[in-house]
């Protein structure tokens, strides 16, 4: 397993990427209060200009088009709800 320190934005600029999340996570459970939670943080970081750590996404690339996420699949499906 390698680690790497990558913004949200770096994340999900993968260009022609599917992000896959497996049948076996748990369903999407995140309430208003989350993603109020998530929302205000992000309106800090960009008033402050400060760096927020958003949390662990861990995944599993299959191709180079196919990426299966392992863990943080709340975060990363509020965030891209969010910009979409």
């Amino acid at each position: 397993m390698q680690a790497h320190n990558s913004s949200i934005e770096e994340f999900l600029s993968v260009q022609r990427t599917v992000f896959v999340v497996p049948v076996y996570q748990r369903n999407y459970d995140w309430k208003e209060a989350n993603c109020k939670q998530l929302f205000q943080d992000i309106c800090h970081v960009a008033d402050t200009g400060n760096e927020h750590f958003l949390g662990t996404i861990c995944f599993k690339d299959y191709s180079s088009h196919e990426r299966s996420i392992i863990d943080g699949q709340q975060r990363l499906t509020s965030i891209t709800l969010m910009l979409k």
